[in-house]
């Protein structure tokens, strides 16, 4: 058996869809019609709000010992930030100095470590906000819970950031990063500077470990038509040799939308999109069936 092993975040956790539709469940169908010699199984490991450091853990606790021929990474943009422990609180809501999964963090001379769970993770402390709408006050009656406490994403992302911003030791590099003009780039600020970081120490990680195994590694990249990211993606790939499987090519080869491929009010993918993604990685399957050992 050829086993594929794929590794993400929502986009693998999938809720959105039945587990016949997920992208890695059609991929082995598709590919027992068509590469029928290469015996394709698959397994995926997905969790919402983790990056590539926070899903290290992944690959060693559980697809390790099913032995694949082939990790895949799937990629998204918010993974650089959820890379970082400090603009992953940010986003996320827990405390960087208590975070709930693996992060990555600079020792004093610059090097960069990873820190465990720790096991008395908590949320970080956010006011309650303004008054209850008429609807969250509804559905408090109807559930009784208010999501989010009341609060918008973005206000409660800008409450994170004000409280971690109180922090000495985050001060500086969050004034630096989000004082910036409106024409600068975020991508040369010190937080998405260190993410990089991370992001690229993940990478190096990961391939050593799945190389180790005697397994290849590939990047899955969720649709960046002309995103800048992308570019910084497939740098960071190309740099260590790692094939990337870009979706949003396939689907211009193919004269089909990204947009088409998603949920109306949702980014994720819906059973389309994931149809979309297993053929593309089915495409470059038939392209690169030695990964299989074929």
């Amino acid at each position: 058996t050829c086993h594929i092993a794929f590794i993400g975040d929502s986009f693998v956790e999938a809720r959105e869809v039945p587990v016949a539709d997920k992208f890695h469940v059609r991929l082995e169908e598709l590919a027992a019609r068509a590469l029928p010699r290469l015996n394709i199984a698959t397994s995926a490991y997905g969790r919402g709000g983790t990056g590539q450091i926070s899903q290290l853990p992944f690959y060693a606790e559980y697809a390790r010992a099913l032995r694949p021929k082939l990790v895949v990474l799937v990629f998204f943009k918010n993974d650089f930030d959820d890379n970082h422990r400090l603009l992953a609180a940010m986003h996320e809501g827990w405390d960087p100095d208590q975070a709930p999964y693996v992060v990555a963090e600079k020792t004093a001379d610059g090097a960069i470590t990873l820190r465990p769970p720790d096991p008395a993770w908590r949320m970080l402390p956010i006011s309650i906000g303004p008054p209850e709408s008429p609807a969250l006050r509804w559905l408090r009656r109807k559930t009784g819970r208010i999501p989010g406490a009341g609060l918008t994403y973005d206000h409660q992302r800008r409450l994170r950031v004000e409280l971690l911003a109180q922090d000495p030791r985050y001060q500086s590099v969050i004034e630096a990063s989000l004082s910036r003009a409106p024409e600068s780039s975020w991508m040369s600020s010190p937080l998405f500077e260190e993410a990089m970081e991370f992001t690229a120490f993940a990478l190096d990680e990961f391939q050593r470990r799945v190389a180790a195994d005697g397994a290849s590694l590939w990047l899955l990249l969720i649709p960046l038509t002309d995103d800048p990211l992308r570019v910084v993606v497939e740098d960071l790939a190309e740099a260590r040799g790692i094939p990337v499987v870009n979706i949003h090519d396939y689907l211009v080869r193919q004269g089909r939308k990204p947009r088409d491929g998603t949920f109306v009010f949702d980014h994720h993918w819906n059973p389309t999109g994931h149809q979309w993604a297993a053929e593309a990685l089915l495409e470059r399957l038939r392209q690169r069936p030695e990964v299989c050992g074929a």
